[in-house]
């Protein structure tokens, strides 16, 4: 069985209100208020603004959607009471819609989003965790519409109305289904399918059936990432082994760098200190990240590995420690530099210690811009570095 290409990309998050049917929120746009325009970088286009009850208090907060320059980056930001919220980012599309709903047990709400192209399809569900977006289910969206009893449709976008849920906040679902479809999307590893998740609306496209599914049950959102193989959270494959916080460009958004720990080596002191990923949050959405910064650990001689990151006004360097043979010792210093929206690499240091003979004097080694020339913070490796030596 297959759906047509023609799909559009539902990404869904959840976040709780006092209706089980959610809230489902437009396009509107509006020019924002003096002190809010004045949190949004000035490089991104409005798209819109929005008005919506984000933590279930029955006060609307306000939803700005911008846009970067080259229109390949959406962003989010949400304020309540005129402070930033939350900020989101996800390549942006022709679609974009949202509902608002609760499936849980806290007061937050979980969101609903309908995002993308006609040529590929994601339909996610995430949940807000400490400022960040984490998937919880990918799934097919099916359509169920008064003017046809008895029959299942292609959940469209333009065709949602809102998520059908019992009193109890569990999902109507059907699971355990072999169902093919056309486009781009995205099935993640850990889940065995992608679920159907079961929505009331009135269809444009009466043809788009979806038949020969399971008939549908209401499941708690646990119970259904339970039943397709998604184990609960608390992986580490995010742990951080250092963070510190930075206050970039002076436009009153919060920076965070995170260096994760390398869960693929067996050793522990390996694991926080050689060939560790770096994530760079604007708000609470990640902004920058490379895995290619933090040298791996050498078979012919041994370090310490990964040292700190120091920041400084626009401006952050990761320290690390390295060797070039059992006895000289080398101190790696990677500065970046922040500019807008990019960071650039700025300059790259080795200082060199010989254990053998503490008295040997050894000059630092710089490179910088004018050695190299520009080039930015997610395409430098390690490789190219060793390169400059």
């Amino acid at each position: 069985m297959k759906i047509s290409k023609y799909l559009i990309i539902i990404n869904i998050f959840f976040l709780s209100c006092k209706e089980t049917s959610g809230q489902n929120i437009g396009n509107k746009h509006s020019d924002p208020s003096p002190k809010i325009e004045q949190l949004i970088p000035k490089d991104q286009k409005i798209i819109s603004q929005e008005k919506l009850d984000i933590d279930g208090d029955n006060e609307k907060e306000t939803v700005i959607t911008t846009s970067d320059a080259s229109a390949t980056t959406s962003y989010e930001y949400w304020f309540k009471n005129g402070k930033l919220l939350y900020q989101f980012s996800y390549p942006s599309g022709s679609i974009n819609k949202k509902w608002l709903v609760n499936l849980d047990d806290d007061k937050l709400n979980e969101i609903i989003r309908a995002q993308g192209y006609e040529d590929g399809v994601d339909y996610a569900i995430y949940d807000i965790q400490n400022g960040k977006q984490i998937p919880l289910l990918y799934f097919n969206p099916a359509l169920q519409d008064t003017q046809y009893p008895g029959k299942t449709f292609w959940g469209y976008p333009g065709d949602i109305k809102e998520l059908i849920t019992n009193a109890d906040k569990k999902i109507l679902v059907s699971l355990n289904n072999h169902f093919e479809r056309d486009g781009d999307y995205i099935i993640p590893k850990d889940q065995r399918e992608l679920p159907f998740i079961y929505f009331k609306g009135s269809t444009t496209q009466p043809d788009m059936t979806v038949n020969e599914i399971h008939s549908p049950q209401y499941k708690s959102l646990d119970e259904i990432r339970s039943l397709i193989g998604i184990q609960s959270s608390g992986s580490t494959s995010e742990e951080p082994v250092f963070s510190t916080n930075a206050n970039f460009n002076n436009d009153q958004i919060k920076y965070r760098i995170d260096v994760l720990k390398n869960i693929s080596d067996k050793d522990v002191y390996d694991q926080k200190h050689f060939n560790l990923p770096i994530k760079i949050y604007k708000g609470n959405v990640l902004w920058k990240s490379n895995n290619y910064l933090v040298f791996d650990k050498r078979n012919s001689c041994i370090s310490e590995g990964f040292e700190t990151v120091a920041v400084k006004n626009n401006y952050f360097t990761i320290e690390h420690q390295d060797c070039s043979d059992y006895n000289i010792l080398v101190s790696t210093y990677i500065t970046f530099k922040v500019n807008g929206n990019e960071i650039y690499l700025h300059k790259y240091g080795e200082s060199y210690f010989d254990k053998s003979n503490h008295e040997r004097s050894m000059p630092m080694k710089v490179w910088t811009e004018k050695n190299f020339g520009k080039i930015k913070f997610e395409d430098v490796t390690t490789a190219f570095l060793e390169k400059l030596q």
